[in-house]
């Protein structure tokens, strides 16, 4: 039997607590079911906050290895009312405008991220489509306009 650790990241109890108030919950990760199935039983060992769970057999693979998150998986629910959080951008590849970025988590205890995505989580709850608010505020779409990466900041920086 293999061991591992879990590290969880400051105020992901908290966020649980407060946005299962506003949210279905549904943690979709890439990571294998045996896996996130011991995290998540550590984290809401009731059930009470997180109502479904999606692993990596739900994520797309790409030809390189990565695993996108379809939200079509979802398909009973609206994705006017669904949003990916997520530290690598190319998880909600297809479905960019319902992805909020985050940094990675390393061990970091003063780690603030959920802390600060709680307030923003909550405002997005009230949207009519909650899409139009994260492309005002991350700009993803941006980058189908220009040829690099480069070009979207200095555009973005620009315009503030």
């Amino acid at each position: 039997m293999l061991q591992a650790g879990i590290n969880v990241r400051p105020y992901a109890l908290e966020a649980l607590k407060e946005l299962s108030s506003y949210y279905e919950i549904i943690v979709f990760t890439a990571s294998h079911s045996c896996y996130a199935n011991v995290v998540l039983d550590y984290l809401d060992p009731k059930g009470q906050y997180i109502h479904h769970r999606l692993f990596r057999d739900n994520c797309i693979q790409t030809e390189e290895g990565i695993y996108i998150k379809d939200l079509r998986v979802l398909a009973n629910r609206n994705l006017n009312d669904v949003v990916l959080v997520d530290n690598a951008a190319y998880s909600f590849g297809y479905q960019v405008e319902n992805g909020i970025p985050i940094i990675p988590f390393y061990n970091n205890y003063e780690d603030e991220e959920l802390k600060h995505l709680i307030p923003y989580l909550k405002q997005l709850a009230k949207a009519k489509d909650l899409r139009e608010i994260n492309r005002d505020t991350f700009k993803f779409h941006m980058y189908t306009l220009f040829d690099h990466p480069h070009k979207v900041v200095e555009k973005v920086i620009l315009n503030l």
